[in-house]
């Protein structure tokens, strides 16, 4: 019994490490985003839907990891900039601390300000 359970340990581990080194060597959320979108509307087009900027922050393609990061830190009550930069390391996303640079800097949330209703 003793075995088995080792041996679920041992590739338990091996699991989490792999893992570990898929998120921390592999491309940025945003890379995945701007090929996928890339290749959806073609080089060189731009969709006018797809915002380019968020509260001042140039985004690539479609400012999803600016929202994410200023979502993050709206949830979270961030209020210190150098929070935004250590969640921006560990999410390996510059786009994502701008977000939440953004929020701490007290610039309203770009999609609730063009609402209308709001």
């Amino acid at each position: 019994m003793s075995g088995s359970r080792n041996q679920f340990v041992f590739l338990a581990v091996i699991g989490v490490v792999g893992v570990v080194l898929y998120f921390a060597n592999g491309p940025s959320e945003d890379e995945h985003r701007a090929k996928s979108h890339a290749q959806s509307i073609g080089d060189g087009e731009r969709s006018e839907t797809n915002p380019r900027e968020f509260a001042g922050y140039e985004c690539k393609l479609d400012c999803s990891g600016h929202e994410a990061g200023y979502k993050w830190a709206e949830e979270h009550g961030i209020s210190d900039g150098d929070d935004c930069d250590r969640a921006g390391e560990h999410s390996n996303s510059p786009s994502f601390a701008e977000g939440c640079h953004a929020y701490v800097d007290g610039e309203p949330d770009p999609e609730q300000a063009a609402d209308p209703d709001n």
